[in-house]
């Protein structure tokens, strides 16, 4: 595979996302958070007791930037700090109870809204697109 090819197959990826993502309607949860914060509570639960220095990075968010969010979900009662046990100089962030909760309501809304999407393609190309995503993240882990 040539670098162009390459670089064009990653460069069709942002529109994939917007294909799937730009009709989705971000208040149709009754969580009163902006996207910025809906994508950390995820991330959060996603990668359950992450450094906030790598929930940083996997939110694309700056360290100021992201730091302001962490913030106001500490506030809003719905992300903790804590020390990372296998080194205290680390934060983690931490979900509660309530911020599970409500990270378990967007990301059931994020599913539903998925599957609607997904329900216009024939079965057989969902399974390609599923297994396009599953490699695709895979190989992601290799690449870090």
């Amino acid at each position: 595979m040539t670098k162009t090819t390459l670089f064009a197959i990653l460069s069709g990826i942002p529109s994939v996302l917007y294909a799937l993502f730009h009709d989705m309607n971000a208040s149709a949860t009754d969580v009163p958070l902006k996207i910025t914060q809906r994508k950390v509570l995820i991330i959060i639960e996603t990668l359950e007791g992450a450094t906030m220095t790598h929930i940083s990075h996997m939110a694309g968010l700056k360290k100021g930037s992201f730091t302001s969010v962490a913030d106001s979900l500490i506030e809003a009662g719905y992300v903790e700090r804590g020390e990372d046990p296998a080194d205290r100089r680390k934060v983690i962030l931490r979900l509660t109870p309530e911020g599970k909760a409500v990270a378990r309501r967007i990301i059931n809304r994020i599913e539903l809204h998925l599957e609607n999407k997904l329900s216009r393609l024939e079965p057989s190309q969902r399974r390609e697109l599923m297994n396009a995503f599953m490699v695709l993240s895979r190989y992601a882990d290799r690449l870090k």
